[in-house]
Formats: C-alpha cells, sequence, structure tokens
C-alpha cells in the first residue's frame, strides 16, 4: 500500500523534471529600454529584458523586434506569444516566447544563424 506522503513527492517530483524555464536576471536598463522602445510599450517589455540581459544579448546588436499575432487553437487555453528580435550583421535572431497574460518567459531559442550562450 503506498502511504498519502508518497504522493506528493512523486508529483513535486514529476513537476521539477517536465522543464526549466529559462534563465533570468534584472534586465540591462539600456536593454530594457531598447525592448521597450522597439515594442511600443509592451507589458512584458521588463520580462522579456531579463531574459535577454541573462544571455547576454547586446542591445546594439538588436536591431528590430516583430510581435507576431497567435490565434488560440482552444478557447481558454493559454496561448504564447513569440517576440522575435533580428540581430545586426546579418546574425539571426532570437526568439523569446512569454505568456503574455502573466509576462512570463517560457523559451528562448536562436534562429537562422544566431546563437546563444550556455547558461548555467
Amino acid at each position: 500500500m503506498v502511504s498519502i506522503r508518497f504522493v506528493p513527492v512523486c508529483t513535486l517530483t514529476l513537476i521539477g523534471c517536465g522543464g526549466m524555464l529559462p534563465t533570468t536576471v534584472a534586465a540591462d536598463p539600456v536593454v530594457a529600454e531598447k525592448v521597450r522602445s522597439l515594442s511600443a510599450g509592451n507589458p512584458c517589455s521588463d520580462a522579456i529584458a531579463g531574459v535577454l540581459t541573462a544571455y547576454r544579448v547586446p542591445p546594439g546588436r538588436i536591431v528590430e523586434l516583430d510581435l507576431p499575432t497567435t490565434a488560440r487553437d482552444h478557447p481558454g487555453a493559454p496561448a504564447d506569444r513569440q517576440a522575435w528580435f533580428k540581430l545586426a550583421d546579418r546574425g539571426g535572431s532570437i526568439v523569446v516566447e512569454y505568456d503574455p497574460d502573466h509576462c512570463l518567459v517560457t523559451a528562448i531559442y536562436p534562429r537562422y544563424g544566431a546563437t546563444l550562450p550556455e547558461i548555467g
């Protein structure tokens, strides 16, 4: 027979293995201002800037931002948004996925030749 105390431990263990959120730090003020200006004051700018700061993306390399609209496939299901940061010097793009309702960054990854440093 399984004890009641065992179930929460298993649950917490499984939650911990489910994936990790991107590293974040306090946003560099210059990065935060760049993200705010490119996003027309998106309310999640500071959270996004904190992740870009943690991954050492210099504000001078960010030249353009695209915030594509997302469709909710299932009504009531949370939908992440994507912020595509085009980098200077044909450096590709950095994509930041975030939950717009809670300003929680859920993923960051490079595209089209961009690179991110290893964090950890």
